[in-house]
């Protein structure tokens, strides 16, 4: 089977992933309507002839926005924590069918057609947020944005993979300089907040191992944040701690149109 994954989607106003694994098709998160998911597809030359499974990482809007409409539409399996799925937003809750949902666990191994998922804790003002390691025939994909901090006894959990989707949300200079009121400003640099452009370059730096081909960067603040800068400060970080910043494929993900398709 083959692992590929377009980002449709990823920032504050909305993200969606599409991936899709031997002939299933999921969604990680879908904070933006059903009808950018397939206008978005369409740009990359993709139909969405149905959904598999949806897995969510936490509550907020801009990651479960569109999950009615599309579960209406697809009847697919949901996957969420327990803390996630009694914090939905209200409307969402009430309009999911309850049969539909599949509540997870961390460091659950789901087994889906011969290949695992892994939820995995993160950190962030949230009631049980997480992120996912999917792994077939060896390959594997991480994917963690929303998260303060990531503590060094989970890093075994995300070490090695083929390719990560990886928070690098802010760069705390922009940030403090901005508009943004104080409480706003100190609860994205909390340790239940977003990873910052270095933080999140160090975190990779920690984890990343010979099988790492592919790093996108994700929820990219468009306020606080630019994919110049980003991408400037993974290099450096990465030169400055003796690794060769070619030798991978950093690219960054946006919020109004898809990337290209990644193919493990």
């Amino acid at each position: 089977m083959q692992m590929k994954f377009i980002i449709l989607a990823s920032g504050s106003r909305g993200n969606c992933t599409y991936l899709e694994i031997g002939t299933k098709r999921f969604l990680i998160d879908i904070g933006i309507s059903l009808r950018q998911v397939q206008s978005r597809l369409e740009l990359s030359h993709m139909e969405l002839s149905g959904i598999d499974g949806i897995f969510i990482t936490h509550e907020h809007a801009d990651h479960v926005a569109g999950l009615v409409s599309t579960v209406k539409k697809y009847k697919p399996r949901v996957y969420m924590t327990e803390g996630t799925y009694k914090n939905l937003p209200r409307p969402i809750l009430t309009g999911l069918d309850p049969s539909l949902v599949e509540i997870i666990n961390f460091d659950d191994f789901i087994m889906i057609d011969g290949f695992t998922v892994r939820p995995f804790m993160t950190y962030h003002d949230a009631l049980e947020p997480c992120g996912y390691k999917f792994t077939e025939a060896g390959k594997n994909l991480v994917y963690m944005t929303d998260s303060g901090y990531f503590p060094q006894k989970h890093f075994d959990i995300i070490r090695n993979a083929d390719a990560y989707i990886i928070e690098s949300n802010h760069e705390p200079e922009l940030l403090l300089e901005s508009d943004r009121p104080w409480m706003l400003k100190k609860r994205i640099l909390d340790d239940q907040g977003h990873l910052s452009n270095e933080d999140s370059a160090f975190l990779l730096i920690n984890v990343l191992g010979e099988n790492t081909k592919t790093i996108v960067l994700a929820h990219l603040s468009q306020e606080c944040n630019t994919p110049e800068v980003a991408l400037q400060v993974y290099k450096r970080v990465f030169e400055e701690q003796g690794l060769i910043y070619q030798d991978y494929h950093v690219i960054y993900a946006m919020q109004d149109q898809p990337i290209g398709e990644v193919v493990l």
